[in-house]
């Protein structure tokens, strides 16, 4: 006897997926309305001497387990249906390359550069001090340039204080910016090709005044924004997020929480909606060597972890 699970948006869907895969013969075994609203059927059918090739059967079942996998992130239907048809496009063997595949190609991805001053925004207690401090680390430990390192989080109770003990360990001095006319003094005064980091106050993106506040600080001088996110909230509320800041050019996201979160759904649908490339993620709470990379094969990883002897 063969047995599989079929997931769709409707009944009717999963039914049409059972019978055009199993054919009529196909025994319902049992049906369940996903958190998701996606409908799960697991159907089986008997199998005389009906050999099945062992290709196909790999892809079809590699199908299954991504889009197991990305219920359980609590993925959005949309978000869903764009990897696994990027999935079904590249069958492979292995379900971690296959998702890896897929998301290459449903996501873009980028490297941090530093050829203009990188602004971190997001959100209040997003991670972007913590993530302020991992970057000026990484900077410092590779030997280069020491960086130029400015805040504009001088409202919020210990937040000077806490990025200056960071940055006191790695001799590097904290500037302060009051708004975007002391942001733009303080950035003219740059040497060319310092790196530059500006670590922001977290704003609420669905207030106009805090929003237009970010506006004019971008707007400051020549820079470029990356969304700090974190990981393990609802997807819909981050694609809200996303889409907010989007709106004032940001083109990157930063998650973070990766190390504790348990549903990746929200980052995912971030991205998808508002279009942002995935760069890098903090995954610890260690600022030393605290920075992940994020490509295709993380992320997929992340979403489908290998056992300890794949690894």
């Amino acid at each position: 006897m063969r047995l599989k699970s079929f997931h769709a948006k409707s009944m009717s869907e999963a039914m049409r997926q059972v019978r055009d895969t199993l054919g009529e013969d196909a025994i319902i075994v049992s049906s369940k309305e996903e958190k998701s609203g996606w409908v799960k059927i697991t159907a089986a059918v008997e199998q005389v001497n009906a050999p099945v090739e062992e290709e196909f059967f790999d892809a079809e079942t590699n199908v299954e387990i991504l889009t197991e996998a990305l219920l359980k992130h609590r993925v959005p239907a949309a978000t869903s249906d764009r990897i696994l048809s990027a999935a079904i496009a590249a069958p492979l063997k292995d379900p971690q390359k296959m998702l890896a595949a897929a998301l290459k190609k449903a996501f873009s991805f980028a490297e941090t550069s530093f050829e203009k001053p990188l602004v971190l925004v997001g959100p209040p207690g997003a991670g972007k001090t913590l993530m302020t401090a991992k970057l000026t680390a990484r900077i410092v430990m590779e030997g280069k340039q020491k960086p130029v390192i400015v805040t504009t989080d001088i409202a919020r109770a210990g937040g000077v204080e806490q990025l200056s003990a960071f940055l006191d360990i790695l001799d590097v001095p904290l500037h302060q910016a009051e708004d975007a006319k002391g942001l733009k003094a303080l950035l003219a005064k740059a040497k060319p090709h310092t790196p530059v980091i500006v670590d922001t106050g977290g704003l609420n993106p669905f207030d106009p005044q805090e929003m237009k506040s970010l506006a004019k600080l971008l707007h400051a001088a020549e820079t470029q924004a990356a969304l700090v996110l974190p990981a393990g909230i609802d997807a819909e509320e981050s694609a809200e997020i996303a889409l907010t800041f989007g709106v004032l050019g940001v083109k990157t996201l930063i998650p973070t929480r990766l190390d504790f979160a348990r549903r990746l759904g929200g980052i995912l649908s971030a991205a998808e909606r508002a279009g942002l490339s995935f760069t890098e993620a903090s995954h610890t709470p260690q600022v030393a060597n605290g920075i992940l990379a994020l490509g295709p094969d993380v992320i997929a990883d992340l979403l489908i972890p290998r056992s300890p002897k794949k690894r």
